[in-house]
């Protein structure tokens, strides 16, 4: 059964406010999960909700020059660090000073 943009506009917005999973409320309203997504791929009006906390952040393989500006002015240069490294620096930094 094909569905008009308009219902598959509302099942994107009903999906959000339910607060389901994506695998729950298809199985709620007889959607493949596969077309659900192909619908939010397609009808990308509606916003992502990113969830809230950390990220794992994926070193890459290279290093370069990064510089961190921090709200006092301080400016730190860091070289020969990949990006995870780095990321893990802040966050111990954060945490003593939390």
């Amino acid at each position: 059964m094909r569905h008009t943009p308009e219902a598959i506009r509302q099942f994107l917005d009903d999906q959000l406010q339910s607060g389901q999973t994506v695998a729950v409320f298809c199985d709620d309203n007889d959607i493949k999960v596969p077309t659900f997504y192909s619908w939010k791929k397609r009808y990308c009006e509606v916003e992502a909700v990113e969830p809230e906390g950390f990220y794992k952040i994926m070193p890459k393989q290279k290093t370069m020059e990064r510089k961190l500006r921090l709200p006092s002015g301080l400016e730190l240069s860091l070289c020969g660090l990949s990006i995870g490294e780095i990321a893990e620096l802040v966050l111990k930094i954060d945490s003593v000073h939390a």
